[in-house]
C-alpha cells in the first residue's frame, strides 16, 4: 500500500476531530473490550488479495483520556495463483481518547505491530504504526468504534525497505469496571466539586451540589419573587409569576397591542389579526392582481408573472462506455467485434463534427498499477487510431490511460473485473 493510498483513509477520520466536547464516561481502571471486523490492504510487494478478517482489542484506561491497548486479528487471503495465505496480526499501542460532542470520542494511537503470513507464504513483518478513529457511544457502556490503521512494516531480518500496511476496522466497544467520576450522593455532581456531599436523593441541586431554591407552583419563578404563588400548572406567567397573556393568544401582555383578541383567533407577533393575504385563484404563488396567466394548471412551474416556464431539457451525458470494445488478452489489439462496434460509433460521431472527445482506457486492479496504466493508454490509443482511420478528425480526439482508477464495479469478482476493463468516450466541451 503506497503513501498516496494511506492519506485518504487517515483524512476521513481526522475531519471528525475539529469540535471540542464534554467529559467522557471512562476513568482510570475502566476496561474496554472491542470485538472487531477488519478490512486489510496488504503491502503491494506481497501481491495478496485485500480482504476481511476478525479480531479483538482489549484496553485498560490509565487515566480518563489515556489507555494501554493490545489487539489481534486473523484473516485468510490468497496469492494471484489462488494459493491460501493466513494472516495473524498482533498490536500493542498507547491510545489517547479526546471527547467530542455528545458521547463521541476521537481516538489517536501509536504502537508496534507484528504480522505473520503463513501457509503458502512464510513471511514475518513488524514495525511501528498508528491508529485514528472515532467512538460513538450508545450508552454509558456500549459504543461503536470506526478506525483506520497504518503500520510501517518491514520483513524481519531481510534488510528490505519498510512498506505501508493499512486497514479499516469497525468494532463494538464495551466498557467494564468503574465509569465516570465518583458521586457518593448521586446528585449528578462529582465528589471533588460537591460542596453538599450528603444531599437527599431526588432533590434538584445547583452546580455545586447544594439544594436549589424552591418553585412551589412550577411556573419558573422562584418562591421568593413569585407574586402569584398558586398559579395553575401550565399557565404562562411573567417575571413576577403572574399570568402573562390575558387573552390567551400566545403574545405576552407587554407586547400585545390587541389585548382583547377572541379565543383561538389567528394573530401576528403583536397580538393583532394578521393582514389579509391577496387572492390567488390558480394557486401558483402569484397574486391575481399580478398574474398574467390566471388559469395556470395546478403544480405547473411559473415565472414572476404567473405564466408557465419553458421546460429545460436535461444535459447530454458527459461520458459513454463502449461496452462492445474488447481486446486480445493482455494486449491493445482490437477484436473483430470491437472493430465492428467502433465503425458504428464513428458514424454517430460524424454527425457532430465539432465535438471534442477524450478516449479513456481502464483496467481492473489485477497486477502492478504501472503496467495497468501503460496497457490502458495503449488500448485508448488503439481506439483513437481506429476512429481517426474511420474519418474522425485527429485534432478532436485525445487518448489517456487511467489504469485501475474509477472502477464501475467491484474488483473482488471476475464479473466486476470484466466490467472494469473498458474504454470510455469523455466529452471535453
Amino acid at each position: 500500500m503506497t503513501q498516496a493510498a494511506v492519506r485518504p483513509l487517515l483524512t476521513i477520520l481526522l475531519l471528525g476531530t475539529i469540535a471540542v466536547a464534554p467529559l467522557a464516561a471512562q476513568r482510570g481502571g475502566t476496561v474496554e473490550i472491542v470485538p472487531v471486523g477488519r478490512y486489510a490492504f496488504y503491502p503491494d510487494s506481497l501481491q495478496l488479495e485485500n480482504g476481511f478478517g476478525v479480531g479483538g482489542e482489549l484496553g485498560l484506561f490509565v487515566t480518563r483520556k489515556l489507555s494501554l491497548e493490545a489487539g489481534g486479528s486473523y484473516a485468510l487471503t490468497s496469492l494471484p495463483d489462488s494459493a491460501s495465505v493466513s494472516v495473524s496480526r498482533l498490536t500493542g499501542r498507547f491510545l489517547v481518547h479526546l471527547p467530542l460532542r455528545g458521547r463521541s470520542t476521537a481516538l489517536f494511537g501509536i504502537g508496534y505491530t507484528s504480522v505473520r503470513y503463513g501457509q503458502a507464504l512464510e513471511v514475518d513483518q513488524s514495525g511501528p504504526g498508528g491508529l485514528v478513529g472515532l467512538r460513538f457511544g450508545f450508552g454509558p457502556r456500549l459504543g461503536l468504534r470506526l478506525e483506520a490503521t497504518a503500520d510501517y512494516v518491514a520483513r524481519t531480518g531481510s534488510g528490505t525497505d519498510p512498506e505501508w500496511d493499512v486497514g479499516a476496522q469497525v468494532g463494538l466497544s464495551i466498557y467494564a469496571g468503574p465509569l465516570g467520576p465518583r458521586d457518593s450522593d448521586r446528585d449528578g455532581v462529582p465528589n471533588r466539586e460537591d460542596r453538599c456531599p450528603d444531599t437527599p436523593a431526588g432533590l434538584p441541586v445547583d452546580p455545586t451540589g447544594c439544594n436549589l431554591p424552591r418553585d412551589s407552583d412550577n411556573d419558573g419563578v422562584l418562591d421568593g419573587g413569585d407574586r402569584c404563588p398558586g398559579t395553575p400548572t401550565g399557565q404562562r406567567v411573567d417575571i413576577s409569576g403572574c399570568n402573562a397573556d390575558l387573552d390567551g393568544d400566545g403574545v405576552p401582555n407587554t407586547l400585545d397591542r390587541c389585548p382583547g383578541s377572541p379565543p383561538g383567533a389567528e394573530v401576528d407577533p403583536f397580538g393583532c389579526p394578521p393582514p389579509r393575504q391577496p387572492s390567488d385563484s390558480d394557486d401558483d404563488g402569484v397574486p391575481d392582481d399580478r398574474d398574467r396567466c390566471p388559469s395556470t394548471p395546478a403544480a405547473a412551474p411559473v415565472d414572476a408573472l404567473g405564466c408557465p416556464q419553458p421546460v429545460q431539457m436535461p444535459p447530454s451525458p458527459p461520458r459513454l462506455i463502449l461496452r462492445d470494445v474488447t481486446f486480445a488478452n493482455g494486449s491493445a489489439t482490437l477484436t473483430t467485434e470491437a472493430q465492428t462496434s467502433l465503425r458504428g460509433t464513428a458514424a454517430t460521431l460524424l454527425t457532430e463534427p465539432a465535438v471534442r472527445l477524450e478516449v479513456a482506457g481502464y483496467t481492473d486492479s489485477t497486477g502492478p498499477r504501472q503496467v495497468n496504466e501503460r496497457l490502458s493508454l495503449r488500448r485508448a490509443e488503439s481506439v483513437r487510431a481506429f476512429l481517426v482511420s474511420a474519418g474522425i478528425p485527429g485534432d478532436l480526439l485525445t487518448a489517456r490511460g487511467y489504469g485501475p482508477a474509477d472502477p464501475v464495479a467491484s474488483n473482488a469478482t471476475s464479473a466486476g473485473r470484466e466490467l472494469n476493463r473498458r474504454v470510455e468516450l469523455h466529452r471535453l466541451d
